[in-house]
């Protein structure tokens, strides 16, 4: 706790002391991203036997972007997880085992668009790409499939020097999967019920990471 507390005293201090013009306008910069977090998985199938769900699991990667004025950037990047992959029965819904893991791979360009003008500033982003899905199961053979996938991201950025800072991200994930990965029925509070299906698997990430600019 205590190197925590020195360690964001250090950054503070550090953010403080650097020169408040370096970072309003990076237009032109290179900037390295390497990171890791948290991806938070969904339904990757389901059928008439029950679902298969990707759990929680560490994400990792890394991000190149170039800025070419100063609000918007493009971005190119590459993420890795490996969740385990569980499943539970529309029989008995509150039994669930393990049957194998999913090693999800992203490749994705993006659109950035950055807002604020001082050395800590946040942005938006939007992209697509392919997912690579290769699922590997416990009793039976490994499947590789590749998708289409969009994302939506937010997140800010903090220098503390021109060329060096800190990054945080939120991404959220859909990738087209050509099978049924929800579907069911719901009523709505004056008893109409409707009919929902889906072939998009949903996940999501939390990372943090650092910048190199150059």
């Amino acid at each position: 706790m205590c190197r925590s507390f020195v360690f964001s005293a250090f950054v503070c201090a550090a953010l403080a002391l650097a020169s408040p013009a370096f970072a309003q306008d990076r237009s032109g910069t290179f900037e390295l991203s390497p990171f890791g977090g948290a991806y938070f998985g969904g339904n990757l199938y389901d059928g008439s036997l029950g679902r298969i769900h990707a759990e929680t699991d560490f994400a990792y990667g890394v991000r190149f972007a170039y800025n070419v004025s100063r609000h918007f950037g493009i971005e190119v990047d590459w993420t890795e997880a490996r969740p385990r992959l569980h499943t539970d029965s529309h029989h008995a819904p509150y039994t669930s085992s393990t049957v194998g893991h999913l090693r999800h791979d992203v490749y994705e360009a993006n659109g950035i668009f950055n807002f604020g003008t001082g050395r800590v500033y946040g942005y938006i982003g939007l992209g697509a790409g392919a997912s690579v899905l290769k699922t590997e199961l416990n009793a039976g053979p490994s499947d590789t499939q590749t998708k289409f996938t969009g994302n939506f991201s937010a997140g800010m950025k903090a220098f503390v020097t021109p060329r060096f800072g800190f990054r945080l991200d939120g991404r959220l994930r859909s990738t087209d999967t050509d099978q049924t990965t929800n579907h069911g029925t719901t009523c709505d509070f004056y008893g109409y019920c409707y009919h929902y299906h889906s072939n998009w698997y949903y996940s999501s990430e939390l990372t943090g990471g650092l910048i190199f600019a150059f």
